[in-house]
């Protein structure tokens, strides 16, 4: 292999991973904008890029040279291959798509598509790390769980099931100084739970942080962002949700979820069933007050 398609082949996310610590804060801002742009990267400029952030053409430069590129167009050699492999898989889908009829409805299509991602996840899913994953909830019984924006609904779906399972479960859905009064009670003996998307936030990277500083256990469902923040956590589970550019699918991360969780069932039944048994008999106190007010 040559030198030039060994630099094709770097990771760019990992590089930024590996390096984040040396970066400026410019540099950081152009790592957040290409992150953000990765098609779109794999033909731009340094100078348009540095139009774009108004920088100067040679921090551009400099940036891929401390990523470990001995060049911006190698850097934006990375990106090219990384777009023919996307596009590789894309044709797949599309052959798949076109075989729907055109007057065919948005549902077939839509379906279709999750059944392709979810094909994806049959591979992207680590069977060692998933296991981990149920070890862990099953040895534990109080979780934080942190997720925002469309991850919320993950998280409420997380909050119900464990708490119906008998476990103490502390929900962090903000992205502001709402989420710091419920941090702080975090703990060693605690399990964190980080549902995070494409997007590095501050909050993210806070709760990741002092979870690592107080020692407990972090399991990160997650689908570009491991390479950045993986090493922040006990395990990982990778939930494809499809290119970056395109509509993001929740039904792989819910999948993940809801199998974990039915694993956790399934080998925990002596404690999970009568927790389950007493939600029944609760929900039997309610209808007889209910039948009393009519």
């Amino acid at each position: 292999m040559t030198s030039e398609e060994t630099f094709q082949k770097l990771d760019f996310n990992q590089q930024v991973s590996n390096y984040i610590d040396q970066l400026t804060k410019s540099e950081k801002q152009i790592a957040t904008f290409l992150r953000n742009n990765q098609n779109d990267a794999a033909f731009l400029s340094a100078a348009e890029i540095a139009e774009a952030l108004d920088i100067s053409e040679a921090t551009v430069v400099r940036f891929a040279r401390t990523l470990g590129y001995p060049s911006y167009p190698a850097l934006r050699a990375s990106f090219q291959n990384a777009f023919k492999t996307r596009l590789t898989h894309s044709s797949r889908i599309l052959s798949r798509l076109n075989e729907v009829p055109e007057k065919g409805d948005i549902f077939e299509r839509l379906t279709m598509m999750e059944i392709d991602y979810l094909t994806q996840a049959l591979e992207s899913v680590d069977r060692q790390e998933f296991d981990k994953a149920v070890k862990i909830t099953m040895e534990n019984k109080r979780f934080f769980v942190f997720g925002t924006g469309p991850s919320i609904t993950l998280v409420d779906l997380m909050h119900i099931r464990l708490s119906r399972f008998g476990k103490a479960v502390i929900p962090l859905k903000s992205s502001g100084r709402e989420v710091l009064d419920s941090l702080l009670t975090l703990s060693a003996d605690d399990v964190l739970y980080v549902i995070c998307f494409y997007n590095l936030n501050p909050t993210l990277k806070l709760v990741l942080d002092y979870a690592n500083e107080v020692g407990c256990k972090i399991i990160l469902i997650t689908d570009t962002l491991e390479t950045l923040i993986g090493q922040k956590a006990d395990v990982i589970l990778a939930a494809k949700r499809g290119p970056v550019s395109e509509f993001h699918s929740m039904v792989v991360p819910m999948t993940i979820i809801n199998a974990l969780l039915l694993s956790v069932a399934d080998q925990q039944p002596e404690t999970i069933l009568p927790a389950l048994d007493k939600l029944d008999s609760l929900r039997e106190r309610l209808k007889g007050f209910n039948a009393e007010e009519l």
